[in-house]
């Protein structure tokens, strides 16, 4: 749940903005949309009593549903006798209503007084089409029994004039008598038959077909589409949704490092320190060290809590040299070397920075050292270490050893023995070296190197560094048994909320000198005497006798 809150935090103007342009676009759209009326009717399917006035009492079962009659009501004859009537038929909508004989018709246009029109006419052309079918069937059952009264007329005739064919009284009282019980059944078979049909007669007259009229349909002033607030909270609804999906399914596909966790499940190593993004540095080309700036903001308390992870580090062995370094460029390896090397340094260690990145060398930008003669020209054995370092104007012991000129195979240069004596050579000036190396996947350098220092640390960006690349960098320095000891999570945007970070300014007494960066102040302002900060060296022997000659 923490990581999707991170993801909504880290994305939350993509989740704001597609509901916002979802529900204009919506408004938008349903005020371009001409206004539809709605005209509404409402039709109750039951009989009358007249339709039943001869029924013993008992209603006619009434055997269509609503819906069958909803389908009535759009049948072409229906359409055809509106079609008629109107000159036009369009497509009308009909529901049942609940727990009730009654349904409601509903017909739409763009003028209210014609959308009731059109809902009433429907409504008559279906009531007079049931009742065409209803007395169609009436005087269908009355020929049916018409013709049982027929048959039944010859043979009371028959018998009648048995009895009048007769010559004398007797015989005909005789014949009479016979035929007596049979006429008289078929004269009150014939009577039934009659009644019957004067009462078929009785119901074509009041039938009403089963339905009839109950709510007429009026104009109404209020359209019933478009319906902009509607569709404006639907587009937002919608819009979430649309931007929530699109949002887990961009975090899905993003491969890049954003959490602490990621940065370790890609590595496989712990993270000793969380850096926090610098909001002053616009410009990843620009140097700046925030440690020398600000040495009492939350940024440069991440740094000397780094400082303290790597002093644990090294109290079982001596940690002297440590390579620092990055997947890819652009991830922050020079800020975090410059600023570890201050909050190092202002802890009472001697601190000397090497810049040992011969690709594109900037440790000399974030100090505003000179980078004339440096680690090559040491290394070459053109200059001395003691011309070569260079101290930090507003920070005793911190000593900058800057690239120099860049040779044309850095790889092969720091892979060489000279390297390795170099390395010793700044030993015996310092309590830690701190070694700034090129990006691991774009060159071998870091790799080379990783054979001759102490410990390797692995400056992995928040937001930039992918998982792919963390995973490969660590794999190439395993492959060459660097003593990885960690990584760094640079630039984390949320570390207040997310991994309890630094929430105080801190007034500590190594923070206390030194509020700009030497980066900043041209050589020309640097007070004389800036070098006497140094720490004192020792007896120079080796290597650094054989460069002062």
């Amino acid at each position: 749940m923490r990581r999707y809150l991170r993801v909504l935090r880290r994305r939350k103007w993509t989740i704001v903005l597609i509901p916002l342009l979802t529900a204009a676009a919506a408004v938008g759209v349903s005020l371009q949309i001409p206004k539809v009326y709605e005209g509404q009717a409402e039709v109750l399917l039951q009989n009358r009593l007249g339709d039943s006035i001869f029924s013993n009492g008992q209603q006619q079962q009434q055997t269509k549903t609503a819906l069958t009659e909803i389908r009535v009501l759009k049948s072409s004859p229906v359409r055809a006798a509106v079609r008629k009537k109107l000159g036009k038929a369009p497509n009308i909508s009909a529901s049942p209503i609940p727990e009730t004989d009654l349904f409601v018709v509903r017909a739409h246009w763009s003028d209210p007084k014609s959308a009731a029109n059109l809902a009433n006419e429907y409504v008559s052309a279906y009531i007079q089409f049931r009742r065409s079918q209803a007395i169609d069937d009436l005087l269908a059952a009355s020929q049916e029994i018409q013709g049982k009264i027929t048959p039944l007329d010859q043979q009371i005739d028959a018998l009648t004039a048995q009895v009048a064919k007769a010559t004398t009284p007797a015989e005909r009282a005789s014949v009479d008598a016979a035929v007596r019980p049979k006429r008289d059944a078929l004269v009150s078979q014939q009577a039934i038959f009659k009644q019957r049909l004067d009462q078929l007669d009785v119901d074509a007259s009041l039938t009403t077909g089963g339905a009839q009229l109950v709510t007429p349909a009026v104009a109404s002033d209020e359209p019933v589409s478009p319906k902009p607030i509607r569709n404006g909270a639907m587009g937002l609804v919608v819009g979430l949704l649309i931007g929530l999906g699109y949002v887990l399914l961009i975090e899905q596909l993003d491969d890049s490092v954003k959490a602490k966790e990621d940065a370790e499940a890609a590595s496989g190593l712990p993270t000793l320190g969380l850096i926090p993004a610098v909001p002053q540095w616009r410009k990843s080309t620009d140097a700046f060290v925030i440690s020398l700036d600000d040495p009492t903001s939350p940024i440069a308390e991440a740094y000397r809590t780094l400082r303290t992870s790597i002093s644990f580090i090294g109290l079982d062995t001596p940690l002297r040299t440590l390579q620092i370094t990055s997947p890819s460029a652009g991830d922050g390896k020079s800020a975090t070397l410059s600023n570890l090397g201050v909050a190092l340094a202002r802890a009472g260690q001697r601190v000397i920075v090497v810049g040992c990145d011969l690709r594109r060398p900037r440790v000399h930008e974030f100090f505003g050292v000179n980078n004339d003669i440096g680690f090559t020209n040491a290394v070459m054995g053109n200059v001395s270490l003691d011309k070569a370092l260079q101290p930090v104007h507003g920070v005793p012991g911190l000593l900058v050893l800057a690239a120099g000129s860049l040779p044309p195979n850095p790889s092969e240069l720091l892979a060489s023995h000279r390297t390795l004596e170099v390395l010793k050579a700044l030993h015996t000036q310092a309590d830690i070296v701190l070694l700034d190396c090129p990006p691991v996947l774009p060159v071998t350098d870091a790799v080379a190197l990783s054979a001759h220092v102490d410990a390797t640390l692995l400056v992995v960006s928040a937001g930039k560094s992918t998982k792919r690349e963390v995973h490969r960098a660590v794999e190439l320095l395993r492959q060459a048994d660097a003593p990885l000891v960690g990584t760094v999570f640079n630039g984390v945007e949320d570390t207040d909320d997310h991994y309890g970070g630094y929430g105080y300014r801190y007034g500590s007494d190594d923070a206390g000198e030194g509020r700009v960066s030497p980066a900043r102040v041209s050589k020309q302002e640097k007070p004389r005497g800036a070098g006497k900060n140094r720490p004192r060296k020792k007896k120079a022997t080796g290597l650094i006798s054989s460069q002062r000659k």
